[in-house]
């Protein structure tokens, strides 16, 4: 294990400090085992609703993960994303050497890779399976950067005031209370760190509707059954707005299929008003957010306290 990933780890269930090598444990006697590199480390097991939308994400990353590009970007356009507007105005290129970042939600983990690019210290942080296969496949140029952890991005098992950037794009709104998921990514920002996510927005009441009908029906059925659908429901792309603009005037008919699973399959699905995500940055202690070009974006910086600056030379010896 990586030391900036052991530095950050905290037991899920008491937040305690976590040591082991094929295997984790917190002076509490809370155990996590180590897969594949990878530390497992569940605060109880998923069930219901939410162990649905685990096994449907893995199902997608591995049934999608190998695309070129996933949502309409290969691997330039995503690095891209996180030194442009698309972040806000306070982070780009310059900001990340040195920096350690989370990718809350990391799926398919190419932001992840494209982060350690940018030069900083970044961990993923996924719940599906898929995320225990990525230790041995990641590129020899970040190998030294890159580290991934199996987990609830709602238990987080990371200590708090840990990173630089929590980044989390469009993952809250896939968890049973994104106001809670949110508070609990948000006592992981540093002093001067900043937090991004992007969530689903509320539409009109008219598309509300179609989707919650259609969805009541695809969240039950069979993750392979839900996948063959979208690729027939294709072409309905050309027809109705996509978050990342995909249809099949930019993109090959199975990149077309995965976002459309994406958006029928996993049973947790909410969406926000702007004016409700940017409380919760208030409510969590963070400066005024700014909203990003994407509907329902935001980036907000985490007040370096009086506290925080007479401690912040300590903390550095």
């Amino acid at each position: 294990m990586l030391p900036f990933l052991a530095d950050v780890l905290a037991c899920p269930r008491c937040g305690a400090s976590l040591a082991g090598e094929s295997a984790l444990a917190c002076p509490a006697g809370h155990r996590f085992p180590v897969t594949d590199g990878v530390p497992v480390l569940f605060a109880e097991p998923l069930v219901g609703r939410a162990a649905q939308v685990r096994s449907r994400f893995d199902f997608q990353w591995r049934r999608f993960g190998a695309n070129d590009r996933v949502f309409g970007k290969e691997r330039g356009a995503m690095r891209a994303n996180l030194a442009n507007a698309r972040i806000g105005s306070s982070i780009r290129e310059g900001f990340y050497p040195g920096k350690r970042v989370l990718d809350a939600g990391c799926g398919h983990g190419r932001y992840v890779e494209e982060l350690a690019r940018l030069g900083a210290e970044a961990v993923g942080l996924d719940a599906a399976d898929f995320v225990l296969g990525r230790a041995a496949a990641i590129p020899t140029d970040v190998s030294g950067r890159v580290a991934f952890a199996q987990g609830d991005v709602a238990r987080p098992p990371f200590r708090e005031s840990s990173f630089d950037l929590v980044f989390s794009d469009g993952v809250l709104h896939h968890t049973a209370d994104a106001r809670a998921a949110f508070l609990a990514l948000a006592r992981l920002v540093k002093p001067g760190g900043f937090l991004y996510v992007w969530l689903y927005p509320k539409e009109g009441a008219l598309r509300e509707a179609a989707h919650r009908s259609l969805r009541s029906v695809t969240t039950r059925l069979p993750a392979r059954a839900t996948c063959a659908l979208s690729f027939a429901l294709v072409p309905l792309l050309s027809l109705t707005r996509t978050y990342s603009g995909t249809s099949l005037r930019n993109a090959r008919w199975g990149e077309c299929a995965q976002v459309v699973y994406d958006w029928l399959s996993p049973a947790y699905q909410s969406h926000h008003a702007p004016d409700e995500v940017a409380e919760w940055y208030r409510e969590a202690g963070f400066e005024a957010p700014e909203a990003t070009p994407i509907p329902t974006g935001f980036v907000g910086r985490r007040p370096v306290s009086a506290t925080s600056r007479r401690a912040a030379p300590a903390a550095a010896r």
